[in-house]
């Protein structure tokens, strides 16, 4: 078995994930890769990551914990140690489909979660492999729901969903066109198009949007759509390389 090691952002993944069927997984500030068959050249030369064989039993080359968020929500891949955290989030990913928990989007999305106290239902709104969504629901939320419009996503989601032993219902959804679903918190984790989209559907029935996937020249737009529906930021949080979360309240 061989285990890739390298460091790269958002852009990086999305050229080798195609190359990578056995997914990609955080280490840290790193990212690592196993397979059972020499690496293809092309992702060695695209990451110039570093190579080198490990056992084949992954209990055997458990390496890192994930990333653990405000000490109480960790978020790993199965081959990871458990943390020791409140709340162990186990989460697959692979192919297309993203949000392992690795992006910093995702893991202020869940800081601003864990500020709120469980009450109702929650909708993730682009929900990748459904570690928002799970999240939610190990804290206590529910109904939960996930929708995203990459079946692959979805198909992960629903494995995300059965290995962490919760309630979590998932379908593929396009939020261009398709309805918004609806629940006391949203989850938009997704480009302003979508955020536009979901400021339209507001209702009474929304006390909280968490916001995020936008940088900071975005801010003042997606904040004025929901503003629109008279929902005020509540809590804003940020990156040094200008990924920006949000909640927002009424």
């Amino acid at each position: 078995m061989y285990r890739l090691t390298f460091s790269g952002d958002e852009d990086l993944l999305d050229v080798v994930l195609p190359l990578l069927p056995a997914g990609v997984h955080a280490d840290g500030d790193d990212f690592v890769a196993f397979s059972g068959a020499p690496f293809p050249p092309a992702v060695l030369q695209a990451t110039g990551g570093a190579v080198d064989e490990v056992p084949a039993d992954w209990r055997h080359r458990q390496v890192g914990s994930g990333v653990v968020i405000s000490g109480v929500v960790s978020i790993r891949a199965p081959f990871e140690r458990a943390s020791g955290a409140p709340i162990d989030v186990v989460v697959e990913r692979r192919g297309s489909a993203f949000g392992s928990g690795s992006h910093p989007t995702t893991q202020m999305c869940v800081a601003l979660l864990l500020e709120l106290e469980p009450g109702g239902g929650v909708a993730d709104l682009g929900c990748g492999v459904g570690t928002l969504a799970i999240v939610a629901a190990k804290l206590g939320w529910a109904p939960v729901v996930g929708v995203d419009r990459v079946p692959v996503a979805i198909e992960v989601a629903r494995e995300n969903v059965e290995r962490n032993g919760v309630q979590v219902d998932v379908a593929v959804a396009d939020l261009a066109v398709d309805d918004v679903p609806l629940a006391e918190v949203l989850l938009v984790n997704a480009p302003p198009p979508v955020h536009e989209r979901v400021a339209g559907a507001l209702t009474e029935q929304v006390r909280h949007v968490i916001v995020s996937g936008i940088v900071s020249h975005e801010v003042e737009d997606v904040v004025k759509r929901y503003g629109e529906r008279g929902f005020k930021v509540a809590k804003a949080l940020g990156t040094e390389d200008e990924w920006i979360a949000l909640r927002l309240s009424c």
